[in-house]
């Protein structure tokens, strides 16, 4: 490729030429090398700490009822036998906290006793099913309003 003074200086001819090779390459009936795919982030990052790529989940239980009661103990020990457990018997995690939100009508803060239960779980076309499940089965036993729900990816080793 000859680069005529002026249209390109002579800095130009080396990068215009790259361009134009490309654009060609580019072109319906030139073959593309096959490329590498990109690498996984999140795959690199758990080979590096000897882990395995996980879904961290958080569901996070109000328990407080709209009629003023309290979901007791006993209440909260046989849904999370029941309906957790059942759904990830490999295991999971459950913490006191205390939560605090918003009303909507009444612009109220509230707070009120919860509890978040943390799962890491492998990657799976069932996750959806199973923690529909039991915000569902929550919301109806208990009158909640919600089941708050966060999934994160991470990585897990045990």
């Amino acid at each position: 490729m000859s680069c005529q003074p002026v249209v390109f200086s002579r800095r130009w001819c080396l990068p215009a030429a790259v361009l134009a090779s490309m654009v060609a390459w580019e072109q319906p009936g030139h073959a593309r090398a096959p490329q590498a795919p990109a690498p996984d982030p999140l795959q690199a990052a758990c080979t590096a700490v000897q882990a395995t790529p996980m879904w961290q989940v958080s569901l996070l239980f109000g328990l407080n009822r709209p009629d003023g009661g309290h979901v007791s103990q006993r209440e909260w020990t046989r849904f999370v036998r029941d309906v957790v457990t059942p759904r990830f018997p490999a295991g999971f995690s459950v913490l006191r906290m205390t939560g605090q939100w918003r009303d909507e009508h009444s612009g109220r803060i509230i707070r009120e006793p919860s509890r978040v239960i943390w799962v890491a779980t492998p990657l799976s076309s069932d996750l959806r099913p199973r923690l529909e499940a039991i915000r569902q089965t929550y919301r109806q036993r208990f009158g909640q309003d919600s089941v708050g729900l966060v999934v994160t990816p991470g990585c897990a080793a045990f």
